[in-house]
């Protein structure tokens, strides 16, 4: 399929929006699919009309009994494609810093979704009923589409340009292909994709959702749905060192894990809170809401972690009386909602109907059912290596069987390891080596116990994965 190209409109969009607060895609993608053909304006209105039905349908199927008796789905592989320069990969740690953020993300999305999130404890009394569970959970992927293992990402290191390598006007969607700069998708059906990168030419957007219902016919491209992510929004921080994107307003940083809570609501086809009709009521022309009666109506987005006033609430905005003059906030906005823009300290829960539309999309009746019919994905392959990448042709890594040194070789005159990595077949990192050589490298691991290791060797121009055995 031709891919879609974004009009102008994208970058007026993005250009209007406070530096350093958070920022979706998901206005950004309407707004662009409108501009290109106006009847997606329609087609928008009427997945947004569906949504209560969906969420209605489904929490009635699953409640009482049926509930108990339905088998919860087998968790979603996820791949992380991380594309970035030296510098920001030793921003982040390295490898080892790579495999942190995406362990913790994994861990809070996990959390997130199933009302395991240690700060629901803040919830105020108000919301705790409409504190909701989607069942759903996820994995990071272990095979790849050749059987091969992988520890749940991949790394490309780009060059240095300014502005990077993808750019609004064409919504990341370079991110998605090599024949673009980027990493091709894992088959979409299987996989949830994330790529992770620097949106140099829009500082403030920290994720953008390709969902389901956007993709084939006149949308984006199938083969583009998952997510792009900044770098500096992954992950759930460790050390006050590391780094995230900050949100200067605030003195907050996006270090909780919860920008991709956020775009995995969109991928699950959900919206923000306030409908993204500007600052409008949804009894105002041209207003809107976000479909789901268990979320009040809002007059734009919430941002920062503001103090709540409301008892028992958060805190009312201009749509706290509808047109009669009734109470439509009892407890305030959902300004803790994950779907809304504030910090991530300050988001808690979804609701609800938000929970049943996701979890429908999961069922044997919705869209992303066949990614939890794949759980061989989250084991380690036994297979013994993964393809060269160009470039790397000529790897080896000897002794195999080993009792303790390793010697990886490989043709110096097309390119450079930059870093090697030691995983265990638990996907943990137990070993890590900085290094510009080329061609020869030596690795001790006489201090690691006898079994199966996976040598990750990081590349200037890609990554190559060998399974070696320690005796």
């Amino acid at each position: 399929m031709k891919k879609l190209l974004l009009p102008l409109i994208t970058i007026t969009l993005c250009c209007q929006y406070s530096f350093a607060q958070r920022q979706c895609g998901f206005e950004l993608a309407k707004a662009a699919l409108i501009a290109q053909d106006p009847s997606w304006a329609q087609k928008y209105e009427a997945h947004r009309a569906s949504l209560q039905g969906i969420a209605n349908r489904h929490k009635l199927q699953h409640s009482g009994a049926a509930h108990k008796t339905t088998a919860a789905p087998s968790p979603i592989p996820v791949i992380f494609h991380f594309m970035l320069t030296e510098a920001q990969l030793g921003q982040i740690g390295g490898t080892t810093g790579i495999q942190q953020r995406i362990d913790s993300q994994i861990m809070v999305l996990n959390r997130d979704f199933n009302k395991e999130n240690l700060d629901s404890v803040l919830i105020p009394a108000g919301w705790k009923p409409l504190y909701g569970s989607s069942g759903i959970r996820f994995g990071l992927a272990h095979t790849d589409p050749f059987g091969y293992g992988t520890p749940g990402y991949t790394l490309k290191i780009i060059p240095n340009l300014p502005g990077g390598f993808m750019g609004a006007s064409s919504n990341y969607s370079s991110a998605k292909h090599a024949s673009t700069g980027g990493t091709d998708s894992w088959d979409v059906t299987k996989y949830i994709n994330i790529w992770v990168t620097n949106f140099a030419d829009f500082s403030s957007l920290l994720g953008l959702a390709t969902y389901k219902s956007i993709t084939g016919t006149g949308g984006y491209p199938v083969d583009e749905m998952g997510m792009c992510m900044n770098y500096g929004a992954v992950g759930k921080r460790v050390s006050a060192t590391d780094y995230y994107m900050p949100n200067t307003i605030s003195g907050n940083h996006y270090d909780m894990g919860r920008t991709l809570t956020h775009e995995m609501g969109h991928f699950f086809e959900i919206w923000h809170t306030w409908g993204d009709d500007g600052v409008k009521c949804p009894w105002e022309t041209s207003g809107s809401d976000d479909g789901l009666a268990d979320t009040p109506p809002e007059g734009g987005s919430k941002r920062d972690a503001h103090g709540y006033n409301v008892p028992n609430g958060t805190y009312r905005d201009s749509c706290h009386t509808d047109t009669a003059l009734n109470e439509v906030q009892p407890y305030g906005v959902a300004s803790l909602d994950f779907m809304n823009y504030t910090d991530d300290k300050a988001m808690q829960l979804f609701t609800h109907d938000q929970a049943a539309v996701m979890a429908y999309q999961v069922s044997d009746s919705g869209e992303n059912f066949t990614l939890t019919q794949h759980p061989e994905l989250l084991n380690w392959s036994p297979i013994t290596y993964v393809p060269d990448i160009p470039g790397s042709h000529s790897l080896n890594i000897s002794p195999n069987p080993s009792n303790g040194v390793i010697y990886v070789t490989f043709d110096n005159t097309m390119d450079v390891l930059k870093e090697i990595s030691i995983i265990n077949t638990l996907g943990q990192e137990v070993k890590n080596i900085t290094t510009t050589d080329k061609g020869y490298h030596a690795v001790d691991l006489s201090n690691i116990s006898k079994g199966i290791y996976f040598v990750r060797c990081n590349f200037a121009s890609g990554s190559v994965t060998r399974k070696i055995v320690l005796q």
